[in-house]
């Protein structure tokens, strides 16, 4: 065979390899490979670290109950809760501004709402029938809070004792369910206030609510279904409910608040209840895992 003028020479029977770039399957197997050998590191360590093993019981309590269908569930029941809390809130704003003599724009601006939400709460508030809506909505509030609360306490019955029935809420229960409503919603207001006036003094407001909303949850979840234990085993579970709710909460202000000012006309109605959505079923993730955080340290304790 002839070589031509920019052929190099090669020893008779060499193989020339050529660089050929990884296939999509071939980077999902590389990935998979190394996703199994981490995995068996971790597991190595569970028996070594206290922190991994107990990560795992949560994880594999979780997976026995089926925690994702329980937080979907608590998501459902949120956002029944939150369709009439809306309607109330919306109305009382316009029954407010007949009160003080002042328009509902005025009110809401005041209210802290801005942009698109403000104008339609403020188109929605100055309904002529406003007054009515107000009166119907207050026993669906207290309905869909009822209802909730019944099904977070369902959902504390089967982490701690792998079964829902029989499950019974006290009147007692569901009032101071209905004050952490009532303080988680005032604190936000207080804490959003504060940090629209001073940064450093709001850094310091959203660590005291942290520490108050945990509480709150603390007092909750000792009226919910448990094992007969100590308020102390509760309180892990409190202190990740206040963390998670508080990381939420940024997500609320600074995503799911942003994408409906500034992408209703982008993604429309269904952009907007899809993020409402996900932050819902956040909060269910959250109540879920803090019951069995703490159901696992009682475990552990045993």
């Amino acid at each position: 065979m002839a070589k031509g003028p920019n052929t190099p020479d090669r020893p008779e029977g060499t193989h020339v390899e050529l660089e050929v770039e990884p296939t999509v399957a071939g980077r999902i197997a590389r990935w998979t490979a190394q996703a199994r050998i981490l995995r068996k590191r971790v597991e190595s360590a569970r028996d070594h670290h206290t922190s991994i093993d107990l990560g795992f019981t949560v994880v594999e309590r979780d997976s026995s109950i089926g925690g994702a269908l329980l937080a979907g569930a608590l998501a459902y029941r949120l956002f029944v809760l939150l369709l009439p809390s809306a309607l109330l809130f919306v109305s009382g704003l316009g029954v407010y501004s007949d009160l003080v003599d002042e328009s509902a724009g005025t009110v809401a601006q005041e209210a802290g709402l801005r942009g698109l939400v403000a104008s339609e709460v403020a188109a929605t508030a100055s309904s002529s029938a406003r007054w009515v809506v107000f009166i119907v909505m207050l026993p669906a509030v207290v309905y869909a809070i009822v209802k909730l609360y019944r099904a977070i306490a369902i959902v504390h019955a089967i982490v701690w004792h792998g079964s829902g029935r029989g499950v019974r809420i006290t009147r007692k229960g569901v009032l101071l369910f209905i004050g952490v409503l009532l303080f988680n919603f005032a604190a936000v207001e207080i804490v959003s206030w504060i940090r629209r006036h001073d940064e450093l003094g709001g850094l310091s407001a959203l660590l005291v609510y942290l520490v108050l909303l945990g509480g709150a949850w603390l007092v909750v979840s000792m009226e919910l279904p448990h094992r007969d234990v100590s308020w102390r085993t509760l309180v892990p579970g409190a202190l990740l409910f206040g963390v998670g709710a508080q990381l939420i909460n940024v997500f609320n202000v600074y995503i799911t608040t942003r994408l409906v000012e500034g992408r209703a006309d982008t993604y429309g109605a269904l952009g907007i209840a899809a993020a409402l959505l996900f932050s819902l079923v956040l909060v269910g993730r959250l109540i879920v895992v803090s019951a069995e955080l703490n159901a696992s340290l009682d475990d552990r304790r045993a």
